[in-house]
């Protein structure tokens, strides 16, 4: 009795033992020791490097293979800058999570010896300022979960990649090294890890689904227009979330130099023989307040990755021809308060950082938007106007969100479905449960609770509303069943309405309401859009 009871202790010790062990993987990228997920059932490989740490301002490169090196991804790896917008998070106490030794990815896979499932790469937004694949909104194990539950599985990965100055500096010094679009050159570099390694972790990488949000998703135009369209097999399907292949200004050198010189300045390198070499000889902690501050460090036409302003690149057919799923959110924003005259909004779009426009065309856009509250954005309202934004407010804010979201999101659908492509267009029309004070509408970022349907964390909560937890289940089912088959269709809840394929003349949107979910067709403003689509940004 005494010999048996010692033999099932010993086996519940065993049984115990076996499920604390960490999975492990085996590649010629190293031996990857990842970590259990039991209320997910999923397997985590978290801060995996694709690169080591980079020279500064200058290229990454390709982590080396090393088949016989063990690797502890149990843990985030550092971010390269911190996820919020509080610039407290660039106090000293913070520097232990941030840093340029930051290129990694996290891998979410369900607990499962299938092999050969379809991956969905995330690319955070933040204006190419902050992000981090460490910020709990983006959590993708409540979206990989759903995916499972549908019969549609995927690997959901998340990648870092350098921002601000560290990742989009420019100047006549950095022009003469060829070192520009160094951020959207790390998520390439990670892309091609992805390529060459994944299948070791069950997924397939002639099945990657590349997909962002905001500057997450003009990341992924960027990689769409990039090389003229060469794509590598590094993806076969993108999402874009509020943002598209034409974004901010592809600004010159001249743009950035004086940003190059604050900086220089800032940290003692202006009289240096060679101001660039100085930079990358300073400590971190001393550069790294001035490499993040402002929101000016955007992308650039470098002649490689970005040879030419990417509404050239679509009306030529120079990208990538590709499946896609993209989409606005009702009311985006991005005008600013303030507007109340004709003059004080050409002033505003003939100077401002991000239109690039001049006065012939600001004055034609004012025409084709009049000052009339009805027509204006927040959309909806009808002749409600808030005065204390400025008599022309509402004007202002259409234009801004159809130059920087709708027009680029119609145009890339349009050049993309001639191409024989098939596209799957939404407009995004569900309010944030715990939106900012202040914002009216459904503004820039409303969709992403939704879209990670994380429910435990107090970020952006989805509440305890069985609407918003219905919804946010529906669109999580519809990102991993187009990343798994390419059609959004396939995912199971019923008594939703079908989303058609996007076709030109009749083109129509998908519209995710919390009450009712419909299609609608795209047709809202279409001389102003026609006509924003002209211009060459």
């Amino acid at each position: 009795m005494v010999a048996i009871q010692t033999f099932l202790l010993f086996g519940v010790c065993l049984v115990a033992h076996a499920a604390t062990i960490s999975p492990v993987v085996r590649s010629r990228g190293g031996i990857f020791h990842g970590r259990y997920l039991p209320q997910f059932n999923q397997v985590l490989y978290l801060g995996v490097k694709y690169a080591p740490k980079p020279v500064r301002f200058a290229p990454a490169e390709l982590i080396k293979d090393t088949p016989g090196q063990h690797f502890n991804v149990t843990q985030y790896g550092l971010d390269c800058k911190g996820y919020g917008s509080d610039t407290n998070l660039l106090v000293a106490a913070n520097w232990t999570k941030m840093g340029e030794d930051c290129l990694h990815l996290n891998i979410i896979k369900p607990k499962s010896r299938e092999t050969g499932l379809p991956v969905l790469l995330w690319i955070y937004g933040g204006g190419w300022q902050q992000g981090a694949t460490s910020d709990p909104r983006y959590n993708m194990s409540y979206i990989v979960q759903q995916s499972v539950l549908n019969n549609k599985p995927v690997i959901g990965i998340s990648i870092n990649y350098r921002m601000a100055a560290f990742g989009f500096i420019n100047s006549k010094e950095i022009a003469k090294t060829g070192n520009q679009n160094l951020g959207l050159r790390d998520q390439r570099l990670a892309l091609k890890w992805v390529n060459r390694h994944i299948s070791s972790f069950g997924g397939d990488p002639a099945k990657v689904t590349i997909w962002g949000e905001s500057a997450g998703a003009y990341s992924v135009g960027d990689h769409i227009n990039a090389f003229n369209g060469a794509n590598e097999g590094l993806f076969r399907a993108a999402i874009l979330e509020s943002g598209s292949a034409i974004g901010p200004p592809l600004n010159g050198t001249d743009w950035y130099q004086h940003m190059y010189d604050n900086i220089t300045a800032s940290v003692g390198c202006a009289t240096a023989n060679d101001t660039l070499q100085c930079l990358r000889s300073v400590p971190y902690e001393t550069i790294a307040p001035y490499g993040y501050q402002g929101l000016e460090w955007f992308h650039t036409i470098d002649g490689s990755f970005i040879s030419r302003p990417a509404q050239q690149s679509l009306t030529s057919g120079k990208f990538a021809k590709i499946p896609l799923l993209l989409g606005t959110n009702t009311d985006e924003g991005f005008g600013v308060n303030g507007v109340n005259t004709d003059a004080q909004a050409i002033n505003q779009l003939t100077h401002s950082k991000r239109w690039n426009l001049n006065d012939e065309q600001a004055k034609r856009l004012l025409d084709l938007y009049p000052n009339d509250p009805s027509l204006g954005e927040p959309y909806g309202w009808g002749n409600r106007t808030w005065p204390e934004n400025g008599a022309q407010w509402k004007r202002y804010q259409s234009i801004a969100t159809d130059l920087t979201m709708f027009a680029p999101r119609r145009l890339l659908a349009e050049r993309m479905t001639a191409c024989g492509e098939d596209v799957f267009s939404y407009r995004w029309d569900a309010p944030r449960f715990n939106s900012t004070p202040g914002v009216i509408g459904i503004n820039h970022f409303s969709e992403i609770p939704f879209v990670f349907g994380n429910t435990q964390q107090q970020i952006t909560p989805l509440g305890n509303s069985s609407a918003n937890i219905e919804l946010s289940k529906l669109v999580m089912r519809m990102w991993t069943s187009f990343a798994h088959g390419l059609d959004p269709n396939d995912h199971g809840v019923p008594n939703i309405a079908k989303w058609p394929r996007y076709a030109t003349p009749a083109a129509a949107n998908f519209v995710f309401r919390a009450d009712t979910s419909y299609v609608e067709r795209d047709d809202d403003r279409l001389e102003g859009v026609a006509y924003i689509n002209s211009l060459v940004r």
